[in-house]
């Protein structure tokens, strides 16, 4: 299975296929779960400080040799939390189909935090380095949003 076709069928944005160690992770971006703006900080299991260490995340990604970048593209006039939902279901159906494919070892980073997968900030990834190492927009100034998620694998 090309699980970037099958993400661009499902109706994600763009999708690419990288390797886990070209994952940039910033500690210093833990503080923006501490300031709790999501509302989710020591409340969702899927959160800090229930969810790990900024070093146990890191390590937790780094066992899986692969990550399938994930984006959606919203304009600015939508409502991002159903936006975000919207991505979060697609990641979660894609995560399926991979395992129907044999996948089944997977680890989802999500936009936000979404059941019981952590979101790409509690991982504290740069999602910008990330999406400059395959070739997406992140921040730009075109007045679209532009949401992550990744769901990593073992080759």
């Amino acid at each position: 299975m090309d699980f970037t076709e099958e993400a661009k069928q499902l109706g994600f944005s763009d999708a690419a296929v990288m390797d886990t160690n070209k994952l940039v992770f910033m500690p210093e971006y833990r503080v923006f779960c501490e300031e709790n703006a999501c509302g989710n900080y020591d409340k969702n299991p899927a959160c800090p400080p229930e969810s790990g260490t900024v070093e146990e995340m890191k390590e937790r990604a780094l066992k899986y040799e692969k990550t399938l970048v994930l984006q959606t593209t919203q304009d600015g006039f939508m409502d991002y939390k159903k936006a975000k939902l919207f991505h979060n279901k697609l990641t979660e159906q894609l995560a399926e189909k991979m395992k129907e494919a044999g996948k089944i070892d997977l680890l989802i980073m999500s936009a936000g935090p979404y059941k019981h997968n952590s979101c790409m900030s509690a991982y504290c990834v740069n999602a910008q380095k990330m999406a400059d190492e395959v070739n997406m927009l992140c921040w730009t100034d075109d007045g679209k949003i532009r949401y992550f998620s990744q769901i990593l694998f073992h080759e």
